[in-house]
């Protein structure tokens, strides 16, 4: 249903490009910051949160020995957010170029080579950042790796 709702309200700046070109470069300077900005926040919280309670974990190992699962499951848990935090900086430092240079300085700015080359360049770091997702998810999930190790061998 939220796929479906992204998709039919991301038509409506797609069809305002038409009517109004600057209403619609604003809506995707607006989507793309915000999507950006509730990323990062929600990460951080999840980060933050997962080294408040290892604090706990670690005050209750000094009280009492911990048992195995907790400490395999927060171990493991630890390990996702690790994971989860590479791709979000992968997409940070992929996107935010865009964002910069072709949301923000062509509005502002009068066209020039230097500022276009910019700004392709910046568009191709984007498309790259989908390139970069396998190869982080690859090198960081385990589960992913041999997946695609067993897919390779199926294959070949």
């Amino acid at each position: 249903m939220t796929v479906i709702t992204i998709c039919a309200l991301s038509t409506i700046p797609s069809a305002m490009f038409f009517w109004n070109e600057t209403i619609s470069v604003w809506c995707g300077i607006i989507v793309t910051l915000l999507g950006l900005v509730i990323s990062a926040f929600s990460y951080t919280k999840i980060f933050f949160k997962l080294r408040h309670h290892q604090s706990q974990v670690h005050d209750q190992t000094l009280q009492q020995p911990a048992s195995l699962a907790g400490q395999l499951n927060i171990a493991r848990f630890r390990k996702a957010v690790y994971s989860a935090l590479w791709l979000q900086l992968t997409l940070v430092v992929c996107y935010l170029p865009y964002g910069i240079i072709v949301d923000v300085l062509w509005m502002f700015q009068e066209f020039s080579p230097p500022l276009y080359l910019a700004g392709y360049i910046a568009a191709t770091l984007v498309f790259f950042n989908s390139s970069l997702n396998p190869i982080l998810y690859c090198w960081k999930i385990r589960e992913v790796r041999q997946a695609v190790k067993d897919t390779i061998r199926h294959v070949f």
